[in-house]
């Protein structure tokens, strides 16, 4: 497994929402030098695990997707070494478009919010 990869897999799918839980490691290289004797996961891992679970999401669907912009996205909490995040996101459909809203929690306190939007690809061409 990737040292850098948090999202071990997703709990959760439906056919337009899915949820994961992550266990953030207190040993993630993640934290190291972010921030000396205050460790916080920078907002671009909880990106990274977002786009995972649309990787993931799209492989069990057998379908290949490629990243065409962020918006929206809100860090609002600091997560810490230790703590469980739970992930959820809905996805809608526009022509070969896929919109995913998420939004990441600790416990009931939402961390970090956004809209990702990913192009369907087959055979490695864009559709």
């Amino acid at each position: 497994m990737d040292s850098w990869q948090l999202l071990k897999e997703i709990k959760e799918i439906e056919p337009n929402s899915l949820m994961a839980t992550v266990d953030v490691p207190e040993n993630s290289k993640w934290f190291e030098g972010h921030f000396p004797g205050e460790p916080i996961l920078p907002g671009i891992a909880l990106v990274n695990m977002v786009y995972q679970a649309i990787k993931l999401d799209a492989q069990i669907k057998e379908d290949e997707v490629t990243l065409c912009s962020l918006k929206r996205i809100r860090f609002t909490g600091p997560v810490r070494p230790g703590e469980k995040l739970m992930v959820n996101m809905t996805s809608e459909h526009v022509n070969q478009e896929i919109f995913y809203t998420f939004k990441i929690a600790v416990k009931e306190n939402v961390v970090s919010s956004g809209l990702v939007v990913v192009a369907r690809m087959k055979r490695g061409k864009k559709f």
